[in-house]
C-alpha cells in the first residue's frame, strides 16, 4: 500500500509480547488513516466497559499515508483510547518529529494493551521492537527522561510520561520533546499500563503512487505554505492573544469578565526572552518558541503556546508572562495538559470567590498556581482532588452547575458567545470540549473551504451555524486522518492532490466530506456504547449566560436550533443521540 509501512505493532504488556496486526485495505480505503483509522479498530478490537485506568483499555498510536512524507506540516501522531478524564473516546495530538521517525521505524501506529507488572520501556527500530525495564526512569520529570535516553541510545525519538502520568492524574499527557499529546488524560492511561517511555528510530522509506508528482507539489506547497503562513512563523500561536481580546474571544477570569490588561501577555511580549523557534518534521511554518529564563536558570525552554497563556494568564488573571512560561515548563515537565491544568485551577479560584472553598486562592496569585501545578502532580494535598479534573472537583464541592466543562473534560479557551459556531463544536465533539474538531472560530474570520460548503457568516448569529460546524468538523476530521496540522491553510485542490499522489487514490471533494463525517460517526458510536447519552451533547449553563457589559451584543448560543440543525445534517436522532439506519448505510458503517 503507497503511503503506509502496511503494519501496525502490537505489544501486550501483561504478556509481554509484540506481534503485527497487517493495515486492512478497507478499513483503510474508508477512513484513511490517524484517528479515523484508530475510531474503527478501537470499536472492533475494545471491550467498551473497559475501566479507561485498567488492563483492558487500548492505547493506540497512530500516523497517516502523508507522516513522513515531504507534504507539509504531516509530522503529527495521534494517540487514541478511552478517556479517563470523560470515560469516552480519547484524542490527543502531538507534533514534533516521532510520528514520522515511528514510521522511519517500519510501522503506521502501536497498540498498546495490557499492563506490565513492572515499569516498562518500549524500544523500536528498524521493524523491530522490544520490551525493556525502567525501573530507573520512573519518578523522572520528562526531560530527564528525554535527556538519559538520548544520551543512551543516540538518534532517537521518545514518547514519555512524567509524575503526572505515573500518579494517574487525569489530564496527564504524553510528551515528545517538549511537545504534548495533551487532552484526554491519555498520559494517564500510559501511566496506568507502566509504560515510562517509547523510542523509535529507523530509515525505511515510504513509497508513494507517483514519486515524481507527489515531490513537485509538495515541495511548491511548502514554500507557498511558509509565505501564506509568514505571520505565524514570526510570532507563533501568541499571536492570537491581541486577536482573541479584540473579540471577546478569550476567557478572563473562567469566563467571567471581558476586560483584563494583556499586553505583557501578546507575541511581543515574549520577544523580550525569545532566543529560537522550532518547526515539527517537514513543516515551513515554524510556530514553536524558544524562550530562554536566566533568572529562573531556564535556558533555550519551549514558550507557551495561545492556549497556555489563556490557560494560565487571563483565565486565571495573571498578567506575567515569564511567570506563564515557568507554569508552561513545570506542566511539560510533569506531562500535564495545559488546558485542562488552568481550567481546573481556575475553578478552585472561582469557588473560593464564592466562599464555597477556603484554600487562600487569590485571581492573579501566580506563586499559589505554580504550587498547585506541583501538588496536581504529586496528587498531595488539595491537588490530589484536582488532579481528577473538574467535574469530579466540582461534585465534591457540590459545585457541578458552576463547572466549565463538556462530557467531563475542560472546555478551551475559546469562547461560544464570542463565535456561535464553536456552541455546536463544544456540545458535539468526540472527545468532550474540544477547539480541535471544528475551529468554527476561524471559519467565521475568513479561514473558509468553499468547496465543501464552509464559509464565514455572522459569528453572532445562530442560523446554519449547526450545519456549517458539522461541515468544518467533517473537514478537521479528515485533516485527521491524512495527518496534516491544522495550521496548514494549503488549497483544498492541493490537499486532494498530495493525498492521491501518495496513495494511489483517486478522492473529490464529495470524498473528503464522506470521510470526515464517516470518522466522526464512527466516534460516536464508540461513545453511545460507553454510555453516551444525547443530553449530553450541551455547553455549561456559564456559558449561556451573556457576558458583562454586552461585550457581544448580549449574545449567547441558541443550543436547540444549533443542535436541531446538527442533528438533521449529519442524520442522527435527536431523542436517541444515534446515527439512523440509512445515515449508517450512506457511510458504509
Amino acid at each position: 500500500m503507497h503511503g503506509y509501512m502496511g503494519q501496525i505493532l502490537v505489544v501486550d504488556l501483561t504478556e509481554k509480547t509484540t506481534s503485527l496486526h497487517p493495515i486492512d485495505e478497507g478499513i483503510a480505503s474508508k477512513f484513511i488513516g490517524g484517528s479515523g483509522y484508530a475510531s474503527k479498530l478501537l470499536y472492533d478490537m475494545m471491550d467498551h466497559s473497559a475501566d479507561p485506568l485498567g488492563p483492558d483499555n487500548m492505547l493506540l498510536f497512530m500516523t497517516g499515508p502523508l507522516t513522513g512524507t515531504l507534504a507539509p506540516s504531516t509530522g503529527r501522531l495521534v494517540v487514541c483510547g478511552k478517556s479517563p478524564l470523560t470515560g469516552i473516546w480519547g484524542e490527543a495530538h502531538v507534533g514534533g518529529h516521532f510520528g514520522a521517525n515511528l514510521k522511519f521505524s517500519g510501522f503506521d501506529g502501536i497498540l498498546v494493551k495490557g499492563r506490565s507488572e513492572e515499569p516498562a520501556i518500549l524500544h523500536i527500530k528498524e521493524g523491530k521492537a522490544e520490551i525493556a525495564s525502567a525501573a530507573d526512569l520512573w519518578g523522572m520529570k520528562t526531560d530527564e527522561v528525554q535527556t538519559l535516553l538520548k544520551k543512551k541510545l543516540g538518534r532517537v525519538r521518545i514518547a514519555c510520561i512524567g509524575p503526572a502520568g505515573e500518579n494517574l492524574v487525569r489530564f496527564a499527557g504524553i510528551m515528545t520533546d517538549e511537545r504534548a499529546a495533551a487532552r484526554c488524560g491519555l498520559g494517564a492511561v500510559m501511566g496506568s499500563k507502566n509504560l515510562k517511555a517509547i523510542t523509535v528510530s529507523g530509515s525505511k522509506k515510504i513509497e508513494v503512487a507517483d514519486p515524481e508528482g507527489f515531490t513537485s507539489l509538495a515541495r511548491e506547497s511548502s514554500k507557498i505554505l511558509g509565505e501564506v503562513m509568514h505571520h505565524l512563523r514570526d510570532s507563533g500561536t501568541s499571536m492570537y492573544v491581541e486577536v482573541g481580546m479584540m473579540f471577546n474571544d478569550m476567557p478572563i477570569k473562567y469566563f467571567q469578565e471581558i476586560e483584563f490588561e494583556y499586553d505583557s501577555l501578546t507575541s511581543t511580549a515574549m520577544k523580550e526572552f525569545l532566543t529560537g523557534r522550532t518547526a515539527c518534521y517537514s513543516c515551513p511554518i515554524a510556530c514553536g518558541r524558544v524562550i530562554t529564563l536566566q533568572e529562573q536558570g531556564l535556558e533555550k525552554i519551549a514558550g507557551p503556546e495561545f492556549q497556555t497563556i489563556a490557560a494560565f494568564g487571563s483565565n486565571l488573571m495573571v498578567s506575567d508572562l515569564k511567570k506563564v512560561s515557568v507554569i508552561n515548563n513545570l506542566c511539560n515537565q510533569y506531562g500535564l495538559d495545559t488546558i485542562s491544568c488552568g481550567s481546573a485551577i481556575a475553578f478552585a479560584m472561582h469557588l473560593c470567590d464564592l466562599g464555597k472553598l477556603n484554600l487562600g486562592l487569590e485571581w492573579g496569585d501566580a506563586d499559589k498556581v505554580i504550587e498547585l501545578v506541583h501538588a496536581i502532580a504529586a496528587r498531595s494535598g488539595v491537588g490530589d482532588e484536582l488532579a481528577d479534573g473538574s467535574v469530579r472537583f466540582a461534585k465534591k464541592h457540590d459545585a457541578s452547575d458552576l463547572v466549565i466543562h463538556v462530557k467531563g473534560q475542560e472546555v478551551p479557551n475559546h469562547d461560544p458567545r464570542a463565535f456561535a459556531g464553536m456552541a455546536t463544536v463544544y456540545a458535539t465533539a468526540s472527545r468532550g470540549a474540544t477547539h480541535l474538531e471544528g475551529d468554527m472560530y476561524s471559519v467565521d474570520m475568513g479561514v473558509e473551504v468553499r468547496e465543501i460548503g464552509i464559509n464565514s457568516g455572522d459569528r453572532l448569529e445562530n442560523e446554519d451555524k449547526g450545519s456549517t460546524a458539522a461541515r468544518a468538523q467533517d473537514f478537521r476530521a479528515f485533516f485527521d486522518s491524512i495527518m496534516m496540522c491544522h495550521f496548514a491553510q494549503v488549497p483544498f485542490d492541493t490537499i486532494l492532490g498530495l493525498v492521491n499522489k501518495a496513495t494511489g487514490a483517486s478522492l473529490t471533494s464529495e470524498d473528503v466530506l464522506l470521510i470526515g463525517s464517516r470518522a466522526v460517526t464512527q466516534k460516536r458510536l464508540f461513545n453511545l456504547k460507553c454510555g453516551l447519552r444525547p443530553d449530553d451533547d450541551c455547553l455549561p449553563a456559564p456559558l449561556l449566560k451573556p457576558l458583562p457589559d454586552y461585550a457581544t451584543d448580549d449574545f449567547v448560543p441558541d443550543m436547540d436550533m444549533q443542535l436541531k440543525d446538527y442533528y438533521e445534517y449529519r442524520g442522527w436522532n435527536r431523542a436517541t443521540g444515534a446515527p439512523s439506519d440509512e445515515t449508517l448505510e450512506r457511510l458504509g458503517l
